[in-house]
Formats: C-alpha cells, structure tokens, sequence
C-alpha cells in the first residue's frame, strides 16, 4: 500500500540514494531528489509531494530553512528537517518556517518512519481544521451580512419615501434603530475576522509564542469599563454586579477586553432585564480567575460541548442574532494564551464561564 508521495532535497547524492532506498523500504513513493532549493520548487510544482524531506544545509542562494519557508508560503506543505546540526540557533532559524518535524543525522529507518507520519497527522489535521473553517464562513457569513443589510437599506428607504412627512422623533427613532443593526453587524465582521486570525495563528508556534509575552498589568479597569459599557448597550446597567481583585494577567489588554465583552454581552442576550449579570476575577493556584455569569436560560451538557465557530443553538425558537462566534473566540484566545475555559449551566437557572489564565513571571 502507498503510504505517501515524498520529495527529498539533499545535495549529497550517496546521502540521497541511501534515503531513497530507505524510504522505499517503508512503502514510500519518493517523487523525486532534489540537489538544491530551486530545484526543489520546480519539483514539488511538476509532481505534488505530500511531504518534503529538507536538509538544512543546501547549497546555492537559498539554504534548506529559507528554502522550506518558501514552500510552506507557495505550497502550504508539510516539512521535515534531515540535519546534522542540533545547535540552538539552527533550530530557532528552522522554526520559523513551522517544521512539521526534524530527524538528525544519522538516524534509523523507523525515526524517520515516525518523523513521516507525526507530519502527515498534523498536516491533514491542519487542513480539515482550514477546510472546516472555510466551510462554516462559506455557509453561514453572507446570510448574517445580508440579513442586517437588508434591514438597514429597508430602513434607508422609508427615510426615502416617508422623510417629509415623518416627525423629527420618528426620524431620530428610525436613525437609531439604523445603528443598532449597523453596530452588531461591525461586531460580527470583527468577529469573524478575529477568529479567522486566531486560526491562523495557532496553526504558528513561533506567534503563538509572542501572544504570551504579552500581559496586562492592572486588570480591574479593563474590565469594569468593558463590562459597563457592554451593560450599557443593552440599557441593563442597574443588573450588572462587579467584584475585582488588583491582579495582573499574561494577556494583552485588547484580549481581555474581548474576553470580557463576549462573555458579558452573551450573558446579557439570554437572560431576562431585571435579572443579575456579575463578574468577578480572582487568584487560584496562582491562576488569574475571571467568572461571568446570569440566571439566564442556560445549556444543556451536549451544547456546551458543541460550542464551535459559527454554531448557535435554538436559533429559531429564540430569535436572537449574531454569529455565535462569542465563546468560540473566547475559548480560543484562551487556549492559545495558556489557558483554559469551564462553563458551568442549568436549564433555566443560569450558566457562569470561568476563564483561567497565567500570570506574569515575575
């Protein structure tokens, strides 16, 4: 059985053959043999590898690391270092071209056998991943565009026709109404563009290594102005409760406050006005801890472990709009800063997120 199509770029030609032979041992079809990057290019463009074994070490303008970045940008393929060199800087060259694995000379047959086959994993699991996203926008984004586009030219054209002889209160009451659709249709363009970034920076190491430099000093401003301001919006500022603790966390503010704006905004749209909204941030097990929570309508066991990108439940029966991109991007903001989201929830009692999150090294 052909387990995959695989190129080899190495300049040393015994090197090559005996690898050549190796791999076809393994049950592998090597698509070809490579003496240097452009050769490599050429190749992979004419005969399509599933995975492309690269000695760092090549000669010509471009060596094996500048090489492997140029097909992860042009071919989005999966790359397997053969080096005999191990040393630090090598390695922080070579992860910036996100390797799929490395294998040091010399090795055995069933290193590189193993080396084949975490790449191949990873890399449908990347690509189902993108296809599932892609799939989701595709399907579901135009139809929460147009929607309130709709709505905003429906109402454009009644200020049209109806404008000289609408009251002053009516006019004002129709612009408002503009804005409100207006605001949660830039929400969830936001929103889908920040998901769509997020993807793509979890599929980097080395960004997501950058993400959790970042911290936030003084958490309790952040959060009280967002959750007010989100409280506001729904003209449910009297049912918000807030309790703070003077603590920092190893995330930019910018993501805190999203963090904070979903979760608030998502516990505001399925309770009732009247009913308590709170918000509490603490330390445990030196965690940064921020809890959300109402006494809304809550989630069953199988919704809270279906929350995903563009899912929302019993759409129809409550009528309620947006992209259900809310926890979703939260849980992946957290995830990729370290962290880790619980949701607790009863039907008809309520539902409380709890995020937790590193704090800074001090």
């Amino acid at each position: 059985m052909e387990l995959a199509r695989i190129l080899i770029t190495e300049d040393e030609v015994l090197i090559a053959r005996e690898i050549e032979m190796t791999l076809q041992e393994l049950g592998y079809t090597v698509t070809g043999i490579a003496a240097n990057g452009q050769a490599a290019l050429d190749q992979i463009a004419a005969t399509q590898p599933d995975v492309v074994l690269m000695d760092i070490v090549m000669p010509g303008d471009a060596d094996g690391i500048e090489t492997a970045n140029r097909i992860r940008t042009q071919f989005r393929l999966p790359i397997v270092f053969l080096t005999a060199y191990a040393d630090a800087d090598t390695l922080q060259r070579a992860k910036i071209t996100e390797p799929f694995g490395y294998v040091l000379k010399p090795f055995q047959p069933q290193e590189l056998n193993i080396a084949i086959q975490i790449a191949l994993v990873r890399h449908r699991a990347e690509q189902f991943h993108l296809e599932t996203l892609r799939s989701n926008i595709s399907a579901v984004l135009p139809h929460e565009i147009n929607t309130p586009l709709h709505s905003i030219l429906g109402f454009i054209d009644v200020l049209l026709r109806y404008h000289n002889t609408m009251s002053a209160t009516e006019i004002l009451e129709t612009l408002q109404c503009m804005r409100e659709v207006a605001q949660k249709l830039e929400r969830g363009c936001q929103n889908a563009l920040l998901y769509t970034k997020l993807e793509v920076i979890a599929t980097d190491p080395v960004r997501i290594g950058q993400l959790q430099q970042q911290e936030t000093p003084f958490t309790p401003d952040p959060i009280e102005n967002t959750a007010e301001k989100t409280a506001r919006d729904f003209n449910r500022i009297a049912d918000l409760r807030l309790d703070l603790q003077d603590l920092p966390v190893r995330m930019a503010e910018v993501y805190l406050r999203k963090i904070v704006a979903e979760l608030v905004n998502n516990a505001l749209q399925f309770s009732e006005p009247g009913t308590l909204i709170w918000v509490r941030s603490y330390l445990e097990e030196q965690k940064f801890c921020l809890a959300i929570g109402d006494h809304g309508r809550g989630m069953t066991a199988d919704q809270i472990t279906r929350v995903g990108a563009y899912m929302q439940f019993e759409r129809q029966m409550f009528e309620q709009p947006g992209l259900g991109l809310g926890l979703s991007l939260v849980q992946q903001l957290v995830r990729l800063h370290g962290g880790n989201v619980a949701i607790h929830s009863q039907i008809n009692q309520g539902t409380t997120a709890t995020v937790r999150l590193p704090m800074p090294i001090i």
